[in-house]
């Protein structure tokens, strides 16, 4: 089956047009980008879908997949080519085995389960019902906030920002992720940080709205440009705050 006969599958009648870049969006009808006749970007955001056709895993050069804004309850297997899929926004229960993606974004669903990630720049996975998280190998930047994750273990070193907010969370370990640089925890119920030392490229901590009566010292010799302290109940900040005040990263009143 061609490309184009494909595509007409998934299109449903909707008109198919030429996009002007990959990155393009385009409510309500299915755009493609091509190169020697095979497509190699689809974008179908907004368009009603309810479900994507078997014949999308046989598009053999597809690298970048868009369905968000749909009613997707499910996804059938994907191309091994695929690079970038983006399902924001659909009713999604689960994910199919996936591909060696670079970017996953699969906020704003119902997933409860996701398989395992490896070495994606991005995996947003934020605003589902996710109370584990899944094997991680080499994912970049995580956002996993608005799950009711309550408690979370987190070994992969290669982390680089890392987006729990109101993830319900009471407790979480991070010690390994030594090459985090930003980490927002923003809503939570945490009333001990976690083991802070090891992270020495730590550049902005987000702690607002949690239920901190007091800072570890390790905050202190952070390599920190933003520290965002607010709505918490501190007892007693103690004095090298002051430090961080001169240095124009704290944020506390």
């Amino acid at each position: 089956m061609s490309d184009t006969a494909i595509l007409e599958q998934l299109a449903g009648g909707r008109p198919i047009v030429e996009l002007a870049h990959a990155r393009e969006r385009s409510d309500g009808v299915i755009g493609v980008r091509w190169r020697d006749g095979a497509a190699v970007v689809v974008c179908a955001h907004r368009c009603g879908l309810t479900r994507v056709p078997e014949a999308i895993a046989a598009l053999p050069q597809l690298a970048r997949l868009d369905l968000g804004g749909n009613q997707l309850t499910a996804l059938p297997a994907l191309p091994a080519s695929l690079r970038q899929l983006y399902v924001d926004d659909n009713q999604l229960a689960r994910l199919p085995a996936l591909p060696a993606l670079d970017v996953l974004d699969a906020n704003r669903n119902r997933l409860e389960q996701v398989p395992p990630l490896a070495d994606l720049a991005f995996a947003y996975l934020a605003s589902n019902r996710l109370t584990a998280l899944p094997t991680l190998t080499g994912v970049r930047c995580l956002n996993v906030s608005n799950n009711p994750l309550g408690a979370l273990v987190l070994h992969d070193p290669a982390i680089r920002e890392l987006r729990v907010e109101q993830a319900e969370l009471r407790a979480l370990s991070i010690e390994r992720l030594t090459g985090l640089r930003e980490l927002a925890l923003r809503g939570n119920q945490l009333a001990v940080l976690p083991e802070l030392a090891a992270l020495g490229e730590l550049r902005v901590l987000d702690l607002r709205a949690n239920q901190l009566d007091e800072l570890p010292d390790a905050v202190r010799a952070l390599p920190l440009v933003k520290l965002d302290l607010r709505w918490n109940p501190l007892r007693a900040p103690p004095p090298w705050l002051d430090e961080l005040r001169a240095r124009g990263c704290l944020v506390y009143t």
